[in-house]
């Protein structure tokens, strides 16, 4: 009678079944596969774009105002050194001074203004609203929107960039009166806003002084 061990066929099957044991006799247990953990980065551009968009108070989703045409779209993306705003579905990059975010309470109160504060009727909801023939604006920093976050020794030109976007956003009224408010104090705020109309809106406005410390700007 043949070996067992003397047969080929018996050794690979003696082989195998102690390639399932360990050292003590034991079935050996299969380890499980450890799952590859992926770490997923943000691109640079993504990351830099996210930190200068919580600088400067900027939120993704938010309705704007271009300084240049009135256009108002919605600020999609923020990048390091301009913006992305959606216009009619189309996307266009402007830099951080070429537009303002639209303050909703002051949108919302001279539309209530407007209304005489009762609602519009249902059936003419679709009718656009006229505006109010006079409005106060105050160019005081802590009175503008966002005003406190204007960096130290740059309010001027953020209250000027504020007085031109009043200006392109009612440049379309013709008649409508605004006063702005600038205060006495030194100045040169109110000879900064004078200059800016007599060189660059000449044409579409004229300005009278008003009581002190107010300019009131006439859309022609």
């Amino acid at each position: 009678m043949m070996n067992k061990y003397n047969d080929f066929s018996a050794l690979k099957a003696l082989k195998k079944e102690l390639d399932r044991k360990d050292a003590s006799g034991k079935e050996a247990v299969q380890q499980p596969n450890r799952r590859s953990r992926t770490v997923v980065h943000k691109p640079k551009e993504q990351m830099e774009g996210e930190r200068v968009a919580k600088e400067r108070g900027l939120c993704p989703g938010c309705t704007v105002t271009l300084m240049d045409s009135n256009d108002r779209g919605i600020l999609r993306h923020v990048h390091k050194d301009c913006v992305e705003i959606e216009i009619d579905g189309l996307l266009f990059r402007a830099g951080f001074n070429d537009f303002i975010v639209n303050n909703a309470e002051e949108d919302a109160r001279l539309l209530k203004g407007a209304g005489g504060g009762h609602e519009r009727k249902e059936q003419g909801r679709d009718r656009p609203q006229a505006l109010p023939n006079e409005i106060s604006i105050d160019l005081h920093i802590e009175k503008i929107p966002s005003g406190y976050d204007a960096p130290e020794g740059f309010e001027l030109p953020y209250q000027l960039e504020y007085f031109k976007s009043i200006l392109h956003k009612y440049m379309k009224h013709r008649g409508m009166r605004i006063s702005f408010i600038h205060g006495v104090g030194d100045g040169i705020l109110r000879d900064a806003i004078r200059r800016e109309m007599d060189e660059a809106y000449s044409l579409s406005c004229s300005w009278t002084p008003g009581p002190a410390g107010v300019t009131i700007v006439t859309i022609r």
